[in-house]
This record gives C-alpha cells, structure tokens and sequence, in this order.
C-alpha cells in the first residue's frame, strides 16, 4: 500500500476509536451541573474581589512611595 492509503487507513482507525472513547464518557446530570455552574461563578466573584483588593492596596502603598520621595 501507498503511504496515503496507509493514512487514510490509520486515520479511519483513529475516527473509530475516539467514537468509542466518547462512548466511554460520563455527563453529569443536570443537578450536577448547575450546582458545578455555581460553585465555579462564586469562585469568579471571590476570586476578582481579592485582585481587586490587592491592587486597591499596591497602588495605596505605591503612592505612598512616590509621596516620600518627591
């Protein structure tokens, strides 16, 4: 056979393999999954606050700095 027909051929195998891997997955209910949205939304809004934060206090302290030297 011809390299082509040999990736073509390996390329099929492949196609047929992921079709069954796919079988294999497990999708969470829908309970499951909107408890996952919240839990995942929560950690956003917590984890913005505390950049938030932590900007509002480095740019305090960098004014700070830039007061005591000029």
């Amino acid at each position: 056979m011809s390299k082509v027909a040999d990736n073509v051929k390996s390329f099929g195998n492949f196609l047929r393999e992921c079709r069954v891997e796919i079988g294999k997955i497990s999708w969470p209910g829908r309970h499951e999954l909107v408890g996952s949205v919240w839990v995942v939304a929560g950690l956003i809004v917590l984890l913005s606050a505390f950049v938030f934060l932590c900007d509002r206090v480095l740019a305090e302290v960098l004014k700070l700095l830039m007061s005591l030297g000029g």
